[in-house]
């Protein structure tokens, strides 16, 4: 005979959810206002939603939920250790509180204004251009003032050359310049002179060739009074058939340069004797 023991029944229990705790801890607290809750499970993330008692809500009119008593279900995540649905209730006489929430925009930012890339077609060495050059020099010339133009006062007329000295006062300052030579009979250079050699050497060096000796000199000069000879002229000394054995040049008031005799050089002095003729041999005046 076989014995039947009849299985005992597990009494029926509230299931146990990872919100269970939740869902009792808001119950007390609110105090048995109405409440509602909702607890989402999706993907990877927890909503929880907890309805606030209505003393709390600002003097708005609450908005009335659906006679019907909302439910949500969702899917509690593996992390919880289940995947058993759950479900918060809350009965239909809740009310919820609406709150609005005013945002202002921000501002757009200003847009982004993006220079245009012009592409230029390479350019070789050969065709650089030259307005690069001209540009800069164009911009040099207007920085610059431009140049006023004076007009250059005249050059002031050249001095007149002076008039040369006459040629008798030339034939003086030459014989000037051999104060001193001693007398050399026959003589004709600064070496030694005799009276016709420096005459006719000091005349030579105004261009003037005459003879070489005393009375050929008188003999070619063109004869003059004292009174008209002048600086330059040839002072004759003859004898008394009119030959001239001396010679010397006339240096006014009464003076005159000579090569004197042996042991007396070249000088200026008085001319001694009244026994004597002028002779012109060059335009001296």
């Amino acid at each position: 005979m076989t014995t039947r023991v009849q299985a005992r029944h597990r009494a029926a229990v509230r299931p146990l959810t990872p919100f269970t705790d939740l869902s009792d801890s808001v119950a007390r607290t609110a105090g048995g206002a109405a409440r509602t809750g909702a607890v989402a499970a999706a993907a990877g993330g927890l909503l929880v939603a907890v309805a606030l008692p209505a003393g709390a809500a600002p003097a708005a009119a609450p908005s009335a939920v659906d006679a019907s008593v909302a439910s949500v279900a969702g899917v509690v995540p593996a992390a919880f250790g289940t995947t058993a649905p759950g479900v918060v209730s809350a009965p239909a006489t809740a009310t919820t509180l609406a709150t609005t929430a005013t945002f202002a925009a921000a501002p757009a930012p200003a847009p982004v204004v993006v220079a245009p890339v012009i592409e230029r077609a390479a350019r070789t060495g050969d065709a650089a251009p030259v307005i690069a050059s001209s540009v800069a020099e164009s911009a040099v010339a207007v920085a610059q003032p431009a140049a006023v133009e004076v007009a250059a006062a005249p050059a002031p007329a050249p001095a007149p050359a002076p008039a040369p000295a006459p040629l008798g006062a030339q034939i003086l300052s030459i014989a000037d310049d051999y104060a001193g030579v001693p007398y050399v009979y026959g003589g004709t250079t600064p070496s030694g002179f005799d009276c016709s050699g420096y005459t006719s050497y000091v005349y030579r060096q105004v261009g003037v060739n005459i003879p070489r000796t005393a009375n050929a000199q008188k003999q070619a000069a063109a004869t003059i009074s004292r009174a008209a000879a002048v600086p330059g002229d040839l002072v004759f000394f003859s004898n008394s058939g009119g030959r001239a054995y001396h010679v010397g040049i006339y240096a006014g008031d009464n003076m005159m340069w000579d090569a004197p005799r042996s042991g007396k050089p070249v000088q200026l002095r008085a001319i001694w004797s009244d026994a004597v003729s002028f002779g012109r041999l060059a335009p001296t005046a």
